[in-house]
């Protein structure tokens, strides 16, 4: 039972490891853990031996994420799963000073989102954050959003003609300014519900209603922008009804699935293969 509780309890952190991994990876653009095997501390420079690892050994993993934890060196090798990767890594201690050099064989890369070769060189190997992919669609979103219900309480309003306001702003008295603004609260507490408002006799008071035709339109497509680049379908993100004739969504989540398990195959497999000759 002891046993079987610490193998319990083992997979539970070594899960909780590979689960924070894949978090700072998404959010940071980058992460890796750092295989702890019992009796190597001093060989983290070295290539990883399997055939030096003693059964029981494995302590875990330590997570770090690529801006206060772990940056890569500049030489290139290939990673023996047809991926060029940073021979070395530096793992850097409180402050910034480096602490450890570790061979990329001994730590499990956690990247974000694939990028073009190019930028992925610029960005030293590693990918994409995930919030850097979506903010400019979410703030576009949002933006729409907050504009399109601003609109709203400006569709319905009463304009009143008064002679020479100008005038009672700039020349007149005070007392006369005093008098004019309790007059307009006046009105304002006279207006019913039912739309009903006293003015004088020969004053003249215009309601102006504005249609906003193509907001839908707009948002819409906003909703889809977003959809896009969080790669959600609007069924799942936003909890509408799927649109259309004969439309059940299904398809959507179909593809969204598939895609999950694409990512499964290529980023999560990778992992566990090469985590699975340690354990």
């Amino acid at each position: 039972r002891l046993l079987a509780l610490e193998q319990v309890q083992r997979t539970t952190a070594l899960r909780e490891s590979l689960n924070e991994g894949l978090r700072w990876g998404r959010l940071y653009g980058g992460a890796a853990g750092l295989i702890l095997l019992r009796g190597q501390e001093s060989m983290l420079d070295r290539p990883l031996d399997l055939d030096l690892i003693l059964p029981g050994s494995f302590q875990g993993l330590y997570i770090l994420d690529r801006w206060c934890g772990i940056t890569p060196e500049l030489g290139l090798v290939c990673d023996g799963r047809g991926r060029m990767v940073p021979e070395f890594y530096t793992i850097c201690g409180e402050g910034g000073a480096a602490a450890a050099r570790v061979h990329h064989s001994r730590l499990i890369r956690f990247i974000g989102r694939e990028l073009p070769y190019l930028e992925r060189m610029a960005e030293l190997y590693w990918g994409e954050s995930e919030v850097e992919a979506l903010y400019q669609d979410v703030v576009k979103h949002d933006n729409v959003a907050a504009n399109m219900a601003a609109l709203t309480f400006r569709a319905n309003t009463d304009t009143m003609e008064v002679q020479n306001l100008d005038q009672l702003f700039s020349l007149s008295s005070r007392e006369t300014q005093r008098r004019f603004w309790e007059m307009m609260q006046a009105q304002s507490v006279l207006k019913s519900n039912f739309g009903m408002q006293l003015v004088n006799k020969g004053d003249q008071i215009k309601n102006n209603q504005y249609t906003f035709t193509g907001l839908e339109e707009v948002y819409e497509a906003m909703c889809l922008d977003l959809s896009g680049a969080s790669r959600i379908p609007m069924t799942k993100l936003f909890g509408r009804a799927p649109a259309g004739m004969n439309a059940t969504g299904e398809s959507d989540m179909q593809n969204y699935l598939d895609y999950i398990d694409t990512l499964r195959e290529n980023r999560l497999r990778p992992i566990l293969e090469q985590l699975l000759p340690v354990l």
